[in-house]
C-alpha cells in the first residue's frame, strides 16, 4: 500500500493507523476523519478484528437500481444484494432507488488491509482534490477493489 499510495501528498495527515482490535461485531471498519481544529490534520484509522474468520464477504457499494418510469423496478442484477430504498426530489420530479450491493470475498488479513486502507485513504485524497472522482462510498470501494486487484495480481494470489 505505501508504494501505492506513495504518488499522492499526505502532508495534511496526521496519522494513519492499522490496529488489530476486539471487535466480535465487525470484522474490520476504517474511518477517515476531517480536522476539526485550525490546525489539526486528516486522521485515517483502520481496526481489524482479531476474532474475524477468513475469507470474509463484504459486501461493497455499487451504483443503485433506478425505478423505471413505469414505476416497476428493474431486476436485480445476478450475484447481488439489494439494499434499503430512498426517494428524493432532482429538478422537480421524484426520484426512487434501492441500494445495491456486490459480495467480494477478502481471503485473508492482507487483503484486508489492502481493501480497508486503499478505501479509506480515497476519502482523503477526494477531500484534498488528489482524485478527481465524485466523493462516496460507492467510488471509495472501487477505488480500494482496484488497489486489491493489483495486489493481488503482484502475489499471485487472485
Amino acid at each position: 500500500m505505501r508504494e501505492r499510495l506513495a504518488a499522492y501528498d499526505w502532508a495534511k495527515v496526521d496519522w494513519i493507523t492499522v490496529r488489530r482490535g476486539h471487535s466480535e461485531a465487525y470484522a474490520f471498519r476504517g474511518v477517515c476523519k476531517y480536522p476539526r481544529k485550525e490546525h489539526s490534520g486528516y486522521r485515517i484509522n483502520c481496526n481489524v478484528s482479531k476474532h474475524a474468520r477468513y475469507p470474509i464477504t463484504y459486501y461493497r457499494r455499487v451504483s443503485p437500481l433506478y425505478r423505471n418510469p413505469d414505476r416497476t423496478w428493474p431486476r436485480t442484477p445476478k450475484g447481488h444484494k439489494l439494499g434499503e430504498r430512498y426517494a428524493s426530489t432532482r429538478n422537480g420530479k421524484s426520484v426512487q432507488w434501492k441500494r445495491l450491493y456486490r459480495p467480494l470475498e477478502l481471503r485473508n488479513e492482507d487483503e484486508v488491509l489492502v481493501f480497508l486502507v486503499a478505501h479509506e485513504a480515497f476519502h482523503y485524497l477526494r477531500k484534498t482534490k488528489q482524485v478527481a472522482r465524485r466523493h462516496g462510498e460507492i467510488e471509495a470501494d472501487a477505488f480500494a477493489l482496484q488497489a486489491l486487484d493489483q495486489y493481488c495480481e503482484q502475489s499471485n494470489t487472485w
